[in-house]
């Protein structure tokens, strides 16, 4: 099995297609050992909306796909394009802004559909955005790790609120602690967390690379994540580790649909008991072990492969 990945550069969307590519080339290898199963990954950054459209990747020089992965809105057209001129099927890890029909399978967040929708030939819903982190059997457990994000569409930033929170984690936590922020994290968080807890290790996000999340999210006891990092809390989940939420205050206002979506994803975690809220947390100073760890990307792909059985002749 040959795959695309039709990439518009940013890290979100590759982990979401190379999570799920690398779960099929796992899955179709134990299936079908005697085939090549490869992944390649084809850039269109910078390519116009009319290239796009007519995108028939006459520049590249790897095998014919039998599938096209694609996530970003600005992907849908090449991606679609060039599935129509190859010929092979073309899969959207995201709710789409073109119809649903047009692919030939969405892997859509569950929270970006309907309560109650289940999977259909057309639409596959997940738990959260897939995403490339497994557990890592073998590796000691030595941390606790400590994930901020920043203001962002649903959440407004209180630094005094994740301050004390922070505080109070550091106090009664007893492995070491390591804490990285985001792009988004404001500059001077860093100084203020060092000052006020003086015994948590904090790697800003400048001084992180490509790897260091994964690495460390594999040691890790347990994580903690800023409330408006969902993506990254369910990267979290699929480490294993068990979760839980730094609080911050939601934005109030007029109703923005990127803030419900956002906000509803994580209620339906915490309503689950998937993960733990600081304010519950507090009572008992444990985050509750679920035993459950996500694997939506192995999950998708299972389905793929039972339901596109043309991938694996």
């Amino acid at each position: 099995m040959i795959i695309y990945i039709i990439s518009d550069g940013k890290k979100g969307h590759l982990s979401q297609t190379r999570g799920l590519a690398n779960a099929l080339i796992e899955q179709a290898t134990e299936r079908n050992p005697e085939r090549k199963h490869e992944c390649f990954e084809v850039d269109i950054t910078g390519l116009s909306w009319f290239k796009k459209l007519f995108y028939k990747g006459k520049e590249l020089t790897h095998p014919r796909p039998d599938l096209i992965l694609c996530a970003g809105h600005g992907t849908h057209l090449a991606a679609l394009s060039l599935a129509r001129h190859l010929r092979c099927l073309c899969m959207v890890c995201m709710r789409p802004s073109l119809p649903a029909s047009m692919f030939d399978l969405c892997i859509t967040p569950r929270h970006d559909l309907p309560d109650g929708f289940e999977a259909n030939g057309q639409v596959f819903p997940t738990n959260g955005a897939i995403n490339g982190i497994r557990p890592t059997p073998g590796v000691e457990k030595t941390q606790t790790l400590i994930l901020i994000g920043g203001p962002s569409k649903s959440y407004n930033w209180d630094a005094e609120l994740v301050l004390n929170q922070l505080s109070s984690i550091a106090r009664l936590t007893t492995t070491p602690i390591v804490l990285t922020t985001s792009r988004r994290t404001p500059a001077d968080f860093v100084h203020d967390v060092t000052t006020a807890c003086p015994n948590i290790r904090v790697i800003p996000v400048d001084e992180t690379g490509p790897n260091w999340v994964p690495e460390n999210l594999a040691k890790a006891k347990e994580v903690w994540v800023t409330q408006d990092s969902v993506s990254m809390v369910y990267e979290a989940l699929s480490s294993g580790a068990p979760v839980g939420i730094i609080e911050m205050p939601a934005k109030e206002g007029p109703h923005k649909p990127d803030a419900s979506r956002i906000a509803r994803g994580l209620n339906m975690l915490i309503a689950d008991g998937s993960v733990c809220r600081f304010t519950e947390w507090a009572k008992t100073n444990t985050i509750p072990q679920t035993g459950t760890v996500m694997n939506e990307a192995g999950r998708a792909a299972t389905y793929i492969l039972e339901n596109f059985p043309k991938l694996l002749p």
